[in-house]
């Protein structure tokens, strides 16, 4: 029983690490390449429901990749913040975020140097007017 306390143990802590280098160890203008949707913005909201996730709002100014929309609602496991040693965002930040195919989202302070990389990268003729909502509530 201690073993297998152990194996969980260790895979949720592998688990976060894989989250943390996800964020962490790729410069934002590489995610490109593996990302399903990608855009800057600005946090206007910022609320944690019951079940330990933070739900970020972002009102989108600019999208590099993927769907266009207006506004984007992020569900964010409260626990990577901690783990990953990063800031909550809080209402007003701009912030760059990737959504990878399997849903797992990343989100960063956004820098000029990133969106002027991922510019020169953006091939489906992203726009820096977007209409509708990029990602529905779940």
């Amino acid at each position: 029983m201690i073993r297998l306390l152990a194996v969980i143990a260790l895979q949720l802590a592998a688990g976060a690490a894989q989250a943390c280098l996800f964020v962490k160890d790729i410069p934002p203008g590489q995610w490109y390449d593996w990302s399903s949707a990608l855009f800057a913005g600005e946090v206007v909201r910022v609320e944690q429901d019951a079940g330990r996730v933070d739900v970020i709002t972002v009102r989108v100014s600019e999208t590099f990749k993927g769907p266009q929309g207006a506004v984007a609602t992020l569900r964010v496991p409260s626990r990577m913040w901690t783990s990953c040693k990063m800031d909550l965002p809080v209402p007003g930040a701009q912030v760059l975020v990737a959504i990878k195919p399997n849903d797992d989202t990343a989100l960063v302070p956004l820098r000029t140097q990133d969106a002027a990389s991922l510019r020169a990268r953006r091939t489906d003729g992203g726009s820096e007017r977007p209409k509708g909502s990029l990602a529905p509530e779940k």
